[in-house]
């Protein structure tokens, strides 16, 4: 199968695409009282909620003298500092400094360093590249659900690998009976008929697991599975019966945050199974992903060492849109 040079791209390292909308956090995990530590892009965050309730998103570290302040606490809307409590506004200005009175005259630089956030389908999101007057609404794939409900369920964790092998794994089909099979006993192994294309930002791929027959497929067996992704991170799809998601955002160039959704067509008990579905993804399935990711990672392969056989087409794809897009980041990047 030949493909386009993927050279000078790394699996063990990743470099973030930016410009882009990145879901970071479920945005139910943002109180109103405090703020929630977060690390993400390889810097702490803190994310909170102001007077209004919309979530903003500041530098942990606090630009007085460096404390953290994600460990502080939600005051009046603003974003109070445990160590001498000054006080930051969502918007990063510094609105108390009680050390100095009432009467102060705050200087404009004693400002927080703020993040474009958006609160959207359960999720925030975080604007990771340049700034803009005006931005794009996050992508959102048609036919899933907007937010949690009683057919859907959500789930987050983390892994220790960096965003290339997490996408790697997500949007790989027919590793599933084999690396999955306490999951999905019994499922066919043979991937036919498949089929990966990109259009715009997105990659669709979608086949069938069979029994391997040596058959032209009946168009009735086997399990039919659609894997989507919108570049560079958020992966959408079907099985029979469902729908899923998982939105994915660097921690830093070597660890990776999951978010899943879960949708069961299911009438009644439809809850019940997502959430049994988040379960099983969180406990059973990831696990055994994450272990051969790692693996992966400590092996060095680099991607163009990489045999890829037709059944990895949109893995492909995706490495030669990342490459693409890396290019043009490096080339907009003014030299010294």
């Amino acid at each position: 199968m030949r493909h386009e040079p993927l050279t000078q791209i790394r699996r063990d390292h990743a470099e973030t695409i930016e410009d882009t909308w990145y879901a970071v956090a479920r945005a139910r995990a943002v109180p109103r009282a405090r703020p929630l530590a977060l690390r993400r892009f390889g810097r702490d965050l803190a994310l909170f909620r102001g007077a209004d309730g919309r979530i903003a998103a500041v530098d942990a570290a606090c630009p007085h003298r460096g404390a953290d302040l994600a460990a502080g606490r939600v005051v009046d809307g603003a974003l109070q500092c445990p160590y001498h409590g000054f006080r930051f506004a969502p918007d990063g200005r510094c609105v108390a400094a009680p050390c100095e009175g009432r009467a102060f005259r705050i200087p404009a630089e004693l400002a927080a360093r703020t993040w474009p956030v958006r609160e959207a389908h359960g999720f925030v999101w975080l604007w990771w590249g340049a700034p803009r007057d005006v931005y794009p609404e996050p992508f959102w794939p048609d036919g899933m659900p907007d937010r949690e409900g009683w057919r859907t369920a959500t789930g987050a964790l983390e892994w220790d690998v960096p965003l290339t092998l997490a996408i790697e794994s997500n949007l790989d089909i027919h590793h599933t009976p084999f690396a999955h099979r306490r999951v999905t006993p019994g499922l066919g192994h043979r991937l036919d008929p498949y089929e990966a294309r990109l259009d715009g930002d997105t990659i669709y791929s979608g086949g069938t697991l069979r029994r391997d027959d040596e058959r032209p497929w009946d168009g009735r067996s086997g399990l039919g599975i659609t894997l989507n992704c919108h570049f560079p991170a958020l992966i959408f799809g079907e099985f029979r019966g469902g729908r899923l998601l998982v939105a994915m955002a660097p921690i830093d160039v070597t660890r990776t945050a999951l978010l899943f959704r879960y949708h069961l067509d299911v009438p009644v008990i439809g809850g019940l199974l997502a959430r049994l579905a988040v379960w099983s993804e969180l406990r059973l399935v990831q696990p055994d992903d994450l272990a051969q990711q790692r693996a992966a990672a400590r092996s060095g392969l680099p991607l163009h060492a990489c045999r890829f056989v037709p059944s990895d087409r949109a893995i492909v794809l995706w490495y030669s849109l990342y490459r693409r897009r890396l290019a043009a980041q490096r080339a907009a990047v003014p030299r010294s």
